[in-house]
């Protein structure tokens, strides 16, 4: 299977080694905004040679197309003519870039969309009970770190700097949320997709003193209460779970395996 990445960062470094190192994908091209980052990795990788293609040329000669940017790439991905196509799938780890192109998603008719579970614990549980849900709420705690830079942090001049122990820093719905920490919040994306679940209220916790990222997850129904917590430690991307990684890893794994578990 021919496979093309989008997005050289940690995540999309990471994939293209494993695919490297492994004998059922071939990488044909990658992609990043930033070309001498794409051409790097190109020279790190033993087995595959793939070429810095532009977005189309990639989506055009790949079987499988993996999207490790931004959430502002999926949107373009999406609307690439040579997308929807028999036999291509689309893994897509910004998950955040699906709710402003919810339309998109959903006229496409061939191309299998991929979306890993991420950070999270108890997605298939929560799909299971999509349409019985009457609260779902997510509560993400994160080192200081890993919250700098956010554009709510910055527009509402919040100095984490300063913080001896934790403190809530946002509480809101699902969009707001993602405006806000656009870089923090695909997992309430994903919830949101798994569940259909309109109003999922959010809430982020910014701790000095912790090393995980925490996602802690409640979901009540007529079904009873499900309830998750993951605590992640980051990957060197300190904005990035390392649980993250190893669910696309999964995820392109169980294109080949013939025995499926979970839904």
């Amino acid at each position: 299977m021919k496979a093309g990445i989008i997005g050289c960062g940690f995540i999309g470094t990471e994939i293209a080694k494993f695919i490297d190192n492994g004998k059922n994908f071939y990488l044909v091209g990658l992609n990043d905004v930033d070309k001498n980052k794409a051409e790097g990795l190109i020279k790190k990788l033993k087995k595959n040679s793939p070429k810095f293609l532009e977005i189309n040329e990639l989506i055009m000669k790949s079987d499988l197309i993996i999207e490790s940017a931004a959430r502002n790439v999926v949107g373009e991905i999406l609307k690439n003519r040579n997308l929807d196509k028999k036999n291509k799938k689309l893994l897509i780890m910004s998950t955040g870039g699906l709710i402003n192109n919810l339309e998109l998603l959903g006229k496409k008719k061939y191309c299998e969309i991929l979306l890993p579970s991420g950070a999270i614990a108890g997605l298939d549980a929560i799909k299971s009970v999509s349409g019985k849900i009457k609260s779902l709420n997510l509560t993400t705690t994160k080192p200081i770190i890993g919250l700098q830079g956010a554009p709510y942090i910055i527009s509402n001049k919040i100095n984490l700097s300063k913080l001896k122990n934790k403190k809530i820093i946002f509480e809101g719905s699902l969009k707001e949320a993602i405006a806000g920490f656009p870089q923090n919040i695909n997992v309430a994306a994903t919830l949101f997709l798994a569940s259909k679940f309109e109003n999922i209220k959010v809430r982020i916790i910014a701790d000095p003193n912790t090393k995980f990222n925490t996602h802690e997850i409640q979901v009540q129904g007529d079904f009873g209460i499900i309830k998750t917590t993951a605590q992640n430690l980051p990957s060197k991307n300190p904005k990035t779970s390392y649980l993250a990684l190893l669910s696309a890893i999964q995820a392109i794994k169980n294109l080949k395996n013939n025995v499926k578990i979970g839904n």
